[in-house]
Formats: C-alpha cells, structure tokens, sequence
C-alpha cells in the first residue's frame, strides 16, 4: 500500500513538474515536448498517460501543426490494437482524412480504415471502396501492393456479398 502511494506521488510530483514547463514553453516546444512525452508513455505501455498528452495537442483548436495529424494517427492504434475499439480508431482516422488531406498520414489513414473494415468488422464493401479510393488516389504509392493483395483476398467474399445484397 505505501509503494502504491509512493508511486502516486511520484506521479503527481512528474506531471505537476511537466505542466510548470509545458506551460512555460513556447508553442512549438510545447507540441514538441507533448509529442515525445506521449512516444515516451506509448514505449513504456502506459497508453493512458499517452492518449492525455495526445489529447492535448488534438483538441487545440489553436494548433494545427505537423504533429496534430501524428497525434491522431497514434491515438487510433492505441485504440485499435490496446483497447480493441476499432469504432473509435476510425473516428481519429477520418479526423486526419477529411480535416488534414494533405498530410502523409492521410493516405495512411485512409489504407488503414480500409484495413480495419476488411480485417476487424468485415464490412467487406466498405474496405472494397476504400481501397479502391486508396488506388484512385495514389496509384503510384509504395502501398499499392498491399491494396492490390488485400483486393484479392476480399475478392474471395465477392460472391457471399452479392448473395447478401440480392437475398
């Protein structure tokens, strides 16, 4: 019981030091500083201190940088691979494709979406559309393969799915 306490306090004593210099940095170092505490937490497995600092930097309105579409993108694997809520981890992947289209991590996003519904819901015309999107749209990319292979493989459901929708 006083090792859990000692570690709470340690932890209040942590987080209160951070903030005192989260809050006196600039904006950039504080997005900076909020990004590589979070790669910090997600190595340690400590993903609920890494989704706060996460958190942080998605929800300011104010901040639109570089990192906001990284924290997005980190915070949908946390959710999908730690916690298994593919539902939520598809909100932060559309979060990046429609609010930051232009970043690199949008056409990752937007394989993964199609990935999470082809492997983790099934909704196998869902993924077929977002993969097809994902080849309209980057038909040069390094990922193809990886769309092309996965357009195989739920080519085998085709029949099931017309059955489906025809019945």
């Amino acid at each position: 019981m006083l090792n859990k306490i000692s570690t709470l306090v340690q932890k209040y004593i942590f987080l209160s030091i951070f903030l005192i210099v989260l809050l006196s940095c600039n904006s950039d170092k504080k997005y900076d500083l909020l990004w590589n505490t979070a790669q910090e937490n997600y190595s340690s497995k400590d993903f609920n201190s890494c989704l706060v600092n996460l958190n942080t930097i998605i929800v300011d309105n104010e901040y639109n940088g570089e990192l906001k579409p990284k924290a997005l993108f980190l915070a949908s694997e946390i959710y999908l691979n730690e916690f298994k809520e593919n539902d939520i981890s598809i909100s932060f992947l559309d979060n990046i494709i429609d609010n930051h289209p232009n970043h690199p991590m949008a056409k990752r996003s937007l394989f993964t979406k199609a990935y999470i519904n082809a492997n983790y819901i099934e909704a196998f015309t869902e993924a077929v559309s977002l993969y097809n999107q994902f080849l309209d749209m980057y038909p040069n990319d390094d990922l193809i393969s990886s769309v092309q292979y996965e357009l195989a493989e739920l080519k085998k459901y085709e029949s099931t799915i017309s059955n489906l929708i025809n019945n």
